[in-house]
């Protein structure tokens, strides 16, 4: 018995339509399985951002407490320098004001700095 012209014509569109079907949800689940990766993707380097920002953060908190340390420790040192010129007896005021140069670091490693004073500490 032959098969009717209409079963096969039917056949032929269920088919047609089945694959179909098949690629569209083929296409789909690449699309969300891209878009699944690119959120990945996106979250590490976000993740990645914060912590170099943190990071960036703490460093520049630190580096500004070191200049502030350095800043107090040299205030110190021309305080004590300018007390010490100003308490100098008459005619020692510029040994005093050598003595206070040669502690400042610009001069601690000069010629004249290391005969009076003696080699700088590193």
């Amino acid at each position: 018995m032959p098969i009717p012209n209409w079963l096969t014509k039917t056949v032929a569109i269920v088919i047609g339509i089945a694959v179909a079907a098949l690629l569209l949800a083929g296409l789909f689940a690449w699309h969300e399985w891209q878009a699944s990766r690119t959120a990945d993707v996106k979250t590490k380097l976000a993740s990645g951002q914060a912590t170099a920002a943190i990071q960036s953060g703490s460093d520049a908190v630190q580096t500004i407490g070191n200049a502030m340390t350095n800043e107090t420790d040299i205030h110190a040192t021309v305080k004590d320098g300018t007390d010490e010129i100003n308490q100098a007896p008459a005619g020692n005021s510029n040994d005093a004001a050598d003595r206070a140069t040669c502690r400042l670091r610009s001069y601690r490693h000069t010629s004249k700095c290391v005969a009076l004073l003696g080699p700088a500490p590193k």
